[in-house]
């Protein structure tokens, strides 16, 4: 074999990645032909690690092979670079089918987003770094506009965690009110199941649900909030009157604050798989416990009632609302409510911290039956149905 053929056999056998992506567009085109086909390896192979979106892009592209978005487009505009980074603004669209529903356009639900994004090239080749982001200082301050240009995130503490505003106009100075609401939402968590938020906690905050949803995943609908494990804890902006948007900030922060300190100490007490072994319904039904301060008086009691009428008619087996991404859409209220229900069952036959020894026993066995009988119950089904009773009761 020549040496000229020997060369031309050799980049034919290379990784895609190594001669592709020379420039943002080839990027892009890589992003939305393995995001269509739901290739999660090859979508994570175009991701360049970098803090929590590490993890964050590995979720998302997670996502795409469970619920492939067929017609999904990517496209970068307003490119600007300099040096091996790049910013980019990065629009999205796509059809979110709905539950149940094979794939086709027909039924689903059209969706276009737009976010600034980072570019990052290691030698000649490009690699997507996730949204760009701008810290968020107590009192509004005017942005530097280096950021901006550049699109690279930064770094600010605000008493407790890091608060962070997604790189668009004017929403650094709306999110900056939200920096004083991190220290209380972590004394609330603290108060209802003593149990302590991390000091390193990042909290991004997004304009809207559905630029929220579409950075999680393509198949999400709009949640004003987010957690999972090594990820920052997304939140929606809230809007409406002062009062009403720092209500709703405070119930969302304490709620994911909830989440990540279950996850922290439920590793601590069950190491790196604790906190997968807790059932979804469980975390739901802490978090959802935690917020109640700041949770109107009329929407808890119809939460209440929600679960009360469960109990008596309609009530999905904790078994089936135990793993997150195999709950279909229409059993994520029974998740959500059923969930909090047990916790108020726990509190109030057991003590305040009854939720949280459940949720530790099931970090450290995996095991229902052996997390129920830790709380003194025959098995979970006992603890089950002596709670459904006891809310169909109240």
């Amino acid at each position: 074999m020549t040496f000229r053929a020997a060369l031309l056999l050799g980049l034919t056998l290379l990784p895609p990645a190594a001669h592709a992506q020379r420039t943002p567009q080839e990027l892009a085109a890589a992003l939305q032909r393995t995001a269509r086909a739901g290739d999660a390896p090859a979508y994570r192979a175009l991701l360049a690690p970098e803090g929590t979106f590490a993890v964050e892009g590995a979720n998302f592209a997670a996502d795409l092979a469970r619920r492939v978005p067929r017609d999904v487009t990517f496209t970068f505009s307003d490119l600007r670079g300099e040096g091996a980074r790049a910013a980019a603004t990065l629009t999205l669209a796509w059809t979110r089918v709905p539950e149940g529903q094979t794939g086709s356009r027909a039924g689903g639900q059209p969706n276009r987003v737009s976010l600034p994004v980072q570019l990052v090239r290691v030698g000649e080749v490009w690699r997507y770094a996730g949204e760009a982001f701008l810290a968020v200082s107590p009192s509004p301050v005017p942005a530097d506009p280096a950021p901006a240009q550049t699109g690279t995130a930064q770094t600010g503490t605000a008493q407790t965690g890091t608060l962070l505003a997604l790189a668009v106009p004017g929403l650094p100075e709306r999110v900056a009110p939200l920096a004083g609401l991190l220290p209380r939402a972590a004394r609330e968590v603290r108060a209802v199941l003593g149990l302590d938020v991390p000091g390193n906690a990042v909290v991004k905050v997004y304009p809207d649900a559905e630029r929220l949803s579409a950075s999680v995943a393509l198949s999400l609908q709009p949640v004003s909030g987010w957690n999972e494990p090594g990820e920052a804890i997304k939140l929606a902006l809230p809007g409406g009157a002062p009062a009403q948007a720092e209500a709703s900030a405070l119930r969302v922060l304490t709620h994911e604050f909830t989440h990540l300190a279950v996850g922290v100490a439920a590793q601590r007490a069950g190491g790196p798989q604790g906190d997968k072994r807790i059932p979804w319904w469980l975390h739901e039904g802490l978090a959802n416990f935690a917020a109640r301060a700041f949770t109107a008086g009329a929407s808890w009691q119809s939460g209440q009632a929600r679960a009360n009428a469960y109990a008596r008619a309609g009530w999905v087996p904790l078994s089936e609302l135990a793993d997150f991404p195999a709950v279909p859409e229409n059993r994520w209220d029974h998740a959500y409510r059923q969930g909090l229900g047990v916790v108020e069952f726990l509190a109030g036959k057991q003590g305040r911290d009854a939720p949280w020894r459940l949720a530790q026993a099931f970090a450290q066995t995996g095991d229902r039956d052996r997390a129920a009988r830790a709380l003194g119950f025959a098995s979970f089904a006992a603890l089950e149905r002596e709670a459904r009773a006891w809310l169909a009761a109240r």
